[in-house]
């Protein structure tokens, strides 16, 4: 019973889906105005990033230049321990600082290439428009040539079909 309601014709009628192109530019502009903004909150996040490498390093080079002025001066040995360690502590935080740099800068290259997808959509969507009333002015153009020309052949044959002797009757 199934099998023959699947195996037979279907007699409903659908209205054809017509997709107006209207809504796919607001898409569009919408959908990279959301990736422009977080490609900048990205960016942001590297340049702090960048910031924090650099200040980490700057802290590190003092400290290295304390411990080398005290190792010149005479310091004790405790001292110079505690400051080696601290130089030790920086030198981590100074990787650990470059690792979230390089994911930022990762991240930063991946939602750049997502905007540049996006963008070259939304561009050759905007081409793509630019042309469709040009196509429809000339099929329309086209069309007119067409029916003035068939409009043409008919008074072309119109005096012979006029001065044909009439049917006498």
């Amino acid at each position: 019973m199934a099998l023959a309601l699947l195996n037979s014709p279907a007699k409903t009628h659908m209205k054809p889906f017509r997709f107006s192109l209207q809504s796919l530019p607001e898409f569009r502009e919408e959908t990279q105005e959301t990736i422009r903004e977080r490609f900048t909150r990205t960016l942001r996040a590297c340049e702090q990033a960048a910031a924090q490498l650099q200040a980490a390093s700057t802290e590190l080079t003092s400290s290295w230049t304390t411990l080398c002025n005290n190792i010149a001066g005479g310091v004790m040995g405790d001292e110079m321990l505690r400051a080696r360690a601290w130089c030790l502590v920086l030198e981590i935080r100074v990787k650990e600082r470059a690792a979230a740099l390089e994911q930022a800068r990762h991240a930063v290259d991946q939602v750049w290439k997502e905007l540049l997808v996006v963008t070259r959509a939304r561009e050759t969507l905007e081409r793509f428009s630019e042309k469709r009333p040009r196509t429809s002015e000339n099929q329309a153009r086209h069309l007119d040539e067409k029916i003035l020309d068939a409009v043409a052949i008919q008074l072309a044959h119109l005096p012979v079909l006029l001065s044909s002797p009439a049917n006498p009757s």
